[in-house]
């Protein structure tokens, strides 16, 4: 008799186990019976999530990069380039943020030593819907001395459900557009 009493406590603590063990909550949240801890994904408000990190795609440019000055004593070049989504609380679209990495070479001589700034606020990012935006912030040197390179990133804001689809550069009464195309 005792073995058959056993027989069902063991049975019926296996079948709790099973039970407990294959619930399934659909919200991101589970609940541990032995610790009753509650563990349960957020994101970081402003931010649209994927599984790797917030929403967003990468931006090419054709051509990489472009050559200023009126005595083509500047590189651009554009090393890369994302667009992270932004959204509120509830999951909408409030627009996105472009980030441009740049490498600035300076290609005059020590000689010549011609210095120049590109001006991140000069920068116009055109959208697919016919408007420029300027650039919003920079993080680096934008002023390589003569025969040397300096990296540079600019940040734009763009409004909701628009896209990059040209970037112009300024430097002294000269102008180069690259166009942009985005990767999903």
């Amino acid at each position: 008799m005792k073995k058959i009493t056993l027989t069902f406590l063991g049975l019926g603590i296996a079948a709790q186990v099973l039970t407990s063990c294959s619930s399934d909550k659909k919200d991101g949240s589970h609940v541990d019976s032995s610790s009753t801890t509650v563990i349960t994904e957020t994101t970081k408000p402003g931010t649209a999530k994927t599984e790797n990190g917030p929403a967003g795609y990468k931006v090419t440019a054709t051509p990489d990069s472009a050559i200023l000055g009126k005595e083509n004593e500047a590189l651009v070049k554009i090393n890369d380039m994302n667009v992270v989504e932004l959204v509120d609380a509830e999951g909408k679209s409030t627009g996105a943020e472009l980030t441009v990495k740049l490498t600035l070479t300076n290609k005059s001589t020590l000689e010549k030593k011609k210095f120049f700034t590109v001006q991140y606020s000069e920068a116009r990012l055109e959208l697919d819907n016919k408007s420029l935006v300027p650039a919003d912030s920079e993080n680096g040197a934008a002023s390589p001395d003569p025969e040397s390179s300096t990296q540079d990133e600019w940040k734009f804001k763009l409004p909701a459900n628009t896209k990059p689809v040209k970037l112009n550069f300024f430097l002294d009464g000269t102008r180069v557009s690259v166009n942009l195309a985005a990767q999903r």
